[in-house]
């Protein structure tokens, strides 16, 4: 996204509220105001939508700070921050959170805000859909320069120092604050360039204090803000990354979509298992007729050596001719068979002379032998032998034909 909404806050909550709306692709500002408080906020959440949010706080709420390094502090520098700097605030440092902007071998560039106060901010612009994408104190939004920078605000001055450093101060008190030490190098007055119109200065005559024109003053802040590298949403401020934000959206979607994968897995899972065993079931019949028929072969291998083996017995059974094929009339008889589950095979035999073949089998009931010749009835000519019972047992035969 190249447009961006600034917008500027204070812990004064009956202080105006400037905004502005800049395209970095055009080079313009689109949309500009004030909001009278913040209980208008929601005035700037048309103008959040689709664009990238940046928060200026107020410098009179941010502690901004240079403190030297105790030696071999490196690798627990952030812990050690407040603690480096409670003897130059006032305010409990257990209630302020602190950002690292920079540091060398010695020193370090800090940011400390109110927690609470910056939590709230979020919160509030979080409940009217304004997402902040980035926190910076409205100081260290000017131009950065080796000397110093300045512009006014309403009522107040900011006031920039090198990279990291900067104060707010009240325009009452500007007269005193041009001959403070915090405008010096050393015994040197810096020099100051201005983006608002100064006031009348007693300066010193070695005190170069100049006026430049500039656009407007949310306008400048806005491109320093864009272009500067600080960002006070670290530690528990991070802001998610947009892969868990997305998330957060297509959550239920994504849900759903693995139920209705993990359910579609689940009968394909249970479809291949079904086949399986069917395809099991039907080896295993097939060898146990097998068996039944050519007792002397007990070791099958594979379903080609049984095919095969059936195949070659046939033929040596038809004596090679052209005969109607055993092997048909043996495929026929298992689908003959499912007329009753109950039904046993005892014993097969087929007669290449007579071209017929003969079955013992046994049963629970003489039923089950109608239902079965009704059954072979369908493929051969069927002749059912006497039927008789031996304890639990009913034995019977079928003699099969061509029909």
């Amino acid at each position: 996204m190249s447009e961006f909404l600034t917008v500027r806050l204070s812990s004064d909550k009956q202080a105006q509220i400037q905004w502005l709306v800049w395209s970095s692709a055009q080079n313009e500002v689109i949309a500009s105001g004030e909001v009278h408080d913040w209980t208008n906020l929601s005035e700037l959440t048309s103008y959040a939508h689709q664009r990238q949010v940046i928060v200026l706080l107020s410098s009179s709420d941010v502690v901004l700070s240079e403190v030297d390094l105790p030696a071999g502090s490196s690798r627990q520098l952030e812990s050690m921050l407040p603690y480096l700097v409670e003897d130059d605030i006032a305010q409990d440092v257990d209630e302020l959170h602190f950002s690292l902007l920079d540091k060398s071998s010695k020193k370090a560039m800090i940011a400390a805000v109110d927690r609470h106060w910056l939590s709230f901010c979020l919160q509030e612009l979080r409940e009217l859909n304004i997402n902040v994408n980035k926190v910076l104190p409205d100081v260290l939004a000017l131009p950065n320069s080796d000397q110093l920078t300045a512009v006014s605000l309403g009522e107040q001055w900011l006031v920039r120092k090198g990279e990291y450093l900067g104060v707010c101060v009240e325009s009452q008190w500007l007269a005193l604050f041009r001959a403070s030490s915090w405008v010096k190098a050393g015994d040197d007055y810096l020099s100051l360039t201005a983006y608002s119109a100064l006031p009348e200065l007693a300066l010193e005559p070695d005190q170069d204090w100049k006026h430049t024109d500039a656009p407007l003053v949310m306008q400048l802040l806005t491109e320093g803000a864009i272009a500067s590298k600080v960002n006070l949403l670290t530690g528990n401020f991070k802001p998610s990354s947009s892969m868990l934000k997305y998330w957060s959206i297509w959550k239920k979607s994504a849900i759903a979509a693995v139920v209705l994968f993990v359910v579609i897995a689940g009968q394909f899972w249970l479809q291949v298992n079904s086949n399986e065993a069917q395809a099991k079931a039907y080896r295993a019949e097939s060898e146990r007729i097998f068996r039944e028929a050519l007792p002397g072969k007990t070791r099958i291998p594979t379903v080609s050596y049984l095919k095969r083996q059936m195949s070659d017995e046939a033929n040596r059974l038809s004596g090679g001719g052209a005969g109607y094929p055993m092997l048909e009339w043996m495929m026929k008889i298992p689908e003959s068979l499912k007329a009753n589950n109950t039904m046993a095979l005892i014993s097969i035999r087929y007669d290449g002379n007579r071209e017929e073949i003969r079955i013992q089998a046994r049963s629970k009931d003489f039923q089950s032998f109608e239902q079965v010749r009704v059954k072979f009835a369908e493929n051969f000519d069927v002749e059912q032998g006497q039927l008789s019972r031996s304890g639990e047992w009913v034995n019977g035969s079928f003699v099969l034909k061509r029909e």
